[in-house]
């Protein structure tokens, strides 16, 4: 008898449950989705309804507001955890304290003329709706919610992002700007 038909027939006991712990270890990541890929999943699942049912010219501003609020309070808490050590809101102070493991991007820092620029080239929030076909409606994350984050951290800190999305390139540059004046 197979391990279906043993369920349907006698149910469960822990003699019969007994390997799911050990056989999860043996299986560690294999079928994990990586980082922020399952919430990345429900935001293209979610913005694919709201697409499909209000079209793009009701359906991306709703988004756009979600995505915004959304965005804005992750800036607020960022800034609130900094503060609450007595840190100034700074670009560098944002990348220390930021609430999403860097694991999840991989990324490629430079300075430019004095501004950070970083090249994400791997993404696992993009990775994830691709794997699913949602790519394009993952992008309606991507176009906001950076610059809602900064908003919500620390309205002085400029972005300019080349996304992927919209330059063709594989990856996406961000470029925060602090610096106030050519001194």
């Amino acid at each position: 008898m197979d391990d279906l038909e043993r369920e349907k027939r006698f149910g469960f006991s822990y003699w019969y449950m007994k390997d799911v712990i050990p056989r999860r270890m043996l299986a560690g990541h294999t079928y994990h989705t990586p980082g922020f890929g399952l919430a990345a999943q429900l935001f293209a699942v979610t913005a694919k309804h709201v697409m499909e049912r209000l079209g793009p010219a009701e359906g991306e501003p709703l988004i756009r507001t979600a995505v915004e609020e959304f965005g804005r309070e992750r800036g607020l808490r960022i800034a609130e955890t900094v503060r609450s050590m007595g840190k100034p809101l700074t670009v560098k102070n944002w990348l220390i304290h930021s609430d999403i493991d860097g694991s999840n991007f991989q990324a490629k820092p430079a300075i430019d003329n004095h501004d950070l620029l970083v090249e994400v080239h791997r993404c696992s929030f993009m990775e994830a709706a691709e794997a699913w076909g949602l790519g394009d409606h993952a992008r309606l994350y991507c176009r906001y919610v950076d610059h809602a984050i900064l908003k919500g951290y620390n309205p002085a800190i400029r972005l300019v992002l080349n996304s992927r999305h919209d330059t063709g390139k594989h990856f996406c540059l961000f470029r925060y700007i602090m610096k106030e004046t050519d001194a």
